[in-house]
């Protein structure tokens, strides 16, 4: 409750929060990466209980001179309703690129950075949820991340404290019945799990009704997930969800959301492309996201990532970065990681019509109906050493679906070795070795693709990331592979 107050207060004053990403401060690697965040951001004042405070001087947490303000007097001062403000709201001003908060992603693709969301961000944000049909009689369910925006328009929220994995579907299940929760947004672990709860529970008890009778829409974002568990949990929703209803795949990025959404109906159609190796279709923009795919190149000196210049065509022929526009899309970071990380590395310019366009790091395409599909991420492409190059949504999609698997694509020692990691399962690796090799077959025929492929079984479940914990952390991964493989040679 403090949090939600607090988080409303400094907005009403125009007071900007810092929302920092999930870091270990207990560990000595988090503390340090936290002080280059706090470092690069230079915030003016910190506000905590006094022990957190105290713990902040301790661990030299900031500058010294840093304003500090204790939770308790702020809680004591708004609770005393003789207390006189002398604030005054200034409706003359125009509000829109004045910063609201900064919110940093996750790190699990560099290092974390700090994201200014204008008002007009969050306006816009309110508009989508408005444009969906949500209203004040919904009531929403989903990770505390993703609700600040909710109490703007009444609506009333759920919140799950619990990790993402960490969530059972009997869990989110029982919340949602007890609460009469009308619309949700999970992570894609969460989803995941609820989607093998609905289907044991369904077969045990021979459930043949909907189990989330008020729930009338999901949206599920952070990461794909295969369409068997989009048609489960879709089949278990209120008979009486609207049209603009249902489950919907959300695709967006710290920098900028929600940018695309899929309703289960795309991705059931579209899943025979995804398994043969076509990527993942993301749908279409939602309402004020314009979306280019431009050319990108970055081994290339002479490139220049600040022009945007268009691939021509559509479909898998006609892979680029996946850049963005829109009111929901943000215009710059805080401080220094404008200075290191934003500009011209990461903003396309179009000389012609003037338009400014976000590049996503996404790689993708547009098919004949203007969907956006994703074949992974630019940093993530692995290429071989005859010069073709593999993303990481389309192979993997083809070896997890026909075995039933979970896999990365990663780089091997060389950098031109495409490694594939499997995590381990209950069966013998020599024979799921033997399972992967007669598949390839099909995978390279599939893709055009004749280089060499490394299989490696990973020992546990892969790392990923602290947010949704849903994106596999593939730069450990690689460094992982390029361990065991150094001195060896593909066979």
């Amino acid at each position: 409750t403090d949090f939600v107050v607090l988080m409303y207060a400094m907005l009403k004053t125009g007071a900007v929060p810092l929302l920092l990403p999930p870091i270990e401060i207990r560990k000595r690697n988090g503390r340090a990466q936290l002080r280059k965040i706090l470092n690069r951001a230079r915030p003016e004042g910190v506000i905590g209980s006094g022990t957190l405070l105290a713990i902040r001087r301790i661990i030299r947490l900031g500058p010294r001179k840093l304003r500090t303000i204790n939770i308790r007097n702020l809680r004591k001062s708004s609770l005393d309703f003789s207390n006189e403000s002398d604030f005054i709201s200034k409706k003359e001003i125009d509000w829109t690129d004045i910063p609201a908060l900064v919110r940093y992603t996750t790190g699990s693709t560099g290092p974390p950075k700090g994201v200014i969301y204008s008002h007009g961000m969050l306006h816009s944000l309110l508009h989508t949820l408005e444009s969906e049909g949500i209203t004040s009689d919904d009531v929403f369910f989903g990770r505390s991340g993703t609700l600040i925006i909710h109490p703007l328009i009444g609506i009333s929220s759920v919140s799950i404290i619990a990790k993402p994995r960490n969530v059972t579907g009997q869990e989110i299940v029982e919340t949602i019945s007890n609460w009469g929760a009308t619309a949700a947004f999970l992570s894609p672990p969460s989803a995941i799990h609820l989607a093998n709860y609905l289907e044991r529970h369904a077969e045990s008890h021979h459930q043949l009704r909907a189990m989330l009778k008020s729930l009338t829409r999901i949206y599920v974002g952070g990461e794909t997930i295969s369409a068997g568990f989009v048609s489960t949990i879709e089949s278990h929703l209120s008979e009486e969800k609207p049209t603009r209803g249902g489950f919907h795949l959300v695709y967006g990025a710290t920098e900028g959301f929600p940018l695309c959404h899929a309703k289960a109906s795309t991705i059931i159609e579209t899943y025979p492309k995804t398994k043969s190796g076509m990527g993942f279709c993301l749908g279409e923009p939602v309402e004020g996201i314009r979306i280019r795919v431009l050319s990108f190149e970055d081994n290339n000196e002479q490139f220049d990532p600040s022009i945007a210049s268009e691939v021509p065509g559509s479909g898998p022929g006609s892979i680029g970065e996946i850049s963005v526009m829109g009111p929901a899309v943000y215009s710059s970071l805080i401080g220094q990681d404008e200075i290191e990380f934003g500009g011209r590395k990461t903003t396309a310019h179009d000389s012609l019509d003037g338009t400014n366009w976000h590049r996503t790091g996404d790689l993708g395409y547009l098919d004949e109906h203007g969907r956006v599909w994703i074949v992974g991420r630019k940093a993530h492409r692995v290429r071989s050493k005859d010069g073709s190059t593999l993303h990481t949504k389309q192979i993997e999609e083809i070896f997890n679906h026909s075995l039933g698997i979970r896999t990365a694509l990663v780089q091997g020692p060389d950098n031109h070795w495409p490694v594939i990691l499997v995590e381990k399962e209950n069966a013998p690796w020599n024979e799921m070795e033997k399972r992967l090799k007669e598949e390839t077959k099909r995978a390279c025929r599939l893709l055009g693709y004749d280089g060499e492929l490394t299989f490696l079984q990973y020992g546990g479940e892969f790392p990923v990331d602290a947010g949704h914990e849903a994106k596999i952390e593939r730069e450990k991964l690689s460094d992982w592979a390029k361990q065991r493989l150094h001195g060896n040679h593909p066979n």
